[in-house]
This record gives C-alpha cells, structure tokens and sequence, in this order.
C-alpha cells in the first residue's frame, strides 16, 4: 500500500491522488519538488533541459534511484500517453516489470557493463553542469559546487558542526559520580556532567587499577 506521505533527506512529500506523484511540502531551494526528480538530482545532478526522470517499474511510490531512469522527454511521454490498454493489461505489466525488470535493472547498474554506461552519461551530461555560488548556512563562506539539491554547506566538518548544533541528535544521561542528569551528543562517549566529574572518575578508575 503507497504511503500518503515520505520523508527524503529531511524533507517532506505528500502524494498527490490525481497524478500519483509526490510533492515537497516545503520550498526545496525555491521551487516545490516532485520526489522522484529530486532523488534524481540529488544523486546526479540538474537535469538537463529536454529530459524527463521515468520510473522503470512505472510504480511512482517506488522512488529508489535504481529505479529512476534519465529519459528524453519524447520518448518519456510516448511511454505514457501513446497506448490505450485495459486495466488487465496494465496490471499484467506492472507484474512483469516488478518481478522481472526491476531486479534485472538493478542487477545490470551494478555490472561492469552498467558501470561504464553510468561513467559515460556523467561526462556526457552531468560533467558538464557548471558550478553554481552557495553561501554556507553555517559558517557563512561562498563556495562553489554543482547544483545538487543539498549545496547548504561548504563541507562536511560545517555539517557535522550545524547538526551538533541544533540539537538533534542530544540525549539526556545520569552522571555516574554526582548522580544528576546532563544533555550530551548522543555519539559522545561522556559519563560525566562537568570536568571536575570527570577527574573524580579517572581518579577512582586508577585506584581500581591499582587494587
């Protein structure tokens, strides 16, 4: 059963029931995305002017990026639009296509084949997207990057850094010497509310050893 609403890469999407197509909720660098275009470019890049995303399996819950495929949006449509078949057929295919062409899809990227044809698309479209200026929404430096749907920050140290800031990912602990409970990194390996804390610790650490 498709889900009403999705999250990808912190933002949120609500399918529409006439198109069956997911729409950010949210402004996504000025403009409201459709999910699957943004998985797109969030793995590839823009896409280029004239080109569709089409949805191999053509199921458009199904937004993993081995199932979305770079197509001139002619032939894009003509997949869509050109036949007129009964719901039978329809699901018959769509049978198909789960059961065969996706897992032969996948299959086929991860080839030595389909490793060079991803090598060859990127120099021959995304190679030659031109960097774009980005301001750093944390330490507010101008840098240059390709337009990819994530140029928020300038590098993964600045990322780090934001996230740490803003709280997310803090926990609430038990001081083990004074016994009252402190905020902390969940990733931190802290034990102890403050450094005086900390140096009773190691101290009655060494004297354990020590016995």
């Amino acid at each position: 059963m498709s889900k009403k609403r999705v999250v990808y890469n912190g933002f949120k999407f609500t399918r529409d029931d006439q198109t069956g197509y997911y729409l950010s909720t949210t402004l996504i660098n000025g403009k409201r995305k459709r999910l699957h275009r943004y998985v797109w470019e969030t793995h590839h890049g823009t896409i280029p002017k004239g080109y569709s995303i089409h949805h191999i399996d053509e199921d458009k819950n199904n937004n993993d990026i081995s199932n979305l495929e770079l197509m001139k949006s002619g032939r894009h449509s003509r997949l869509h639009h050109v036949e007129l078949i009964t719901d039978e057929q329809k699901e018959r295919r769509r049978k198909n296509l789960v059961n065969s062409a996706r897992p032969a899809a996948s299959k086929w990227h991860r080839s030595k084949e389909g490793r060079i044809w991803h090598k060859k698309h990127y120099q021959e479209t995304i190679a030659k997207i031109p960097e774009q200026e980005y301001i750093c929404q944390y330490c507010g430096k101008v840098f240059m990057s390709k337009p990819n749907g994530k140029n928020v920050f300038c590098s993964n140290n600045c990322k780090s850094a934001n996230r740490r800031a803003s709280g997310v990912d803090d926990v609430e602990r038990v001081c083990q010497i004074c016994r009252s409970k402190f905020t902390t990194n969940k990733y931190s390996k802290a034990s102890t509310c403050s450094k005086e804390c900390r140096g009773k610790l190691n101290w009655s650490n060494r004297r354990k050893l020590r016995a």
